[in-house]
């Protein structure tokens, strides 16, 4: 998996913090980062290690991988443009 997550599953991992809630702000207070960077991470501009741990930390998963595989199918691509 790319060092970078795309659009959509950012959007789902938002929404995951939501429903157990929890902000921007926990995350980035549990990664030592700004919440600059973790808006960054999660909209795809940027990679962060430690913002993907403290997510996983947060929302009670193991590691990403296993976050990625809770996730849906769909939220993992992006749709193509124009459709």
């Amino acid at each position: 998996m790319a060092d970078r997550i795309t659009t959509r599953m950012g959007c789902w991992i938002q929404y995951q913090l939501k429903l157990n809630g929890y902000t921007l702000g926990t995350v980035a207070h549990k990664a030592n980062r700004s919440v600059q960077i973790v808006s960054h991470f999660l909209t795809g501009r940027k990679g962060s290690v430690p913002t993907k741990k403290a997510l996983c930390e947060v929302l009670g998963y193991a590691d990403f991988n296993e976050l990625l595989a809770a996730m849906p199918e769909d939220c993992k691509t992006e749709p193509h443009k124009g459709a």
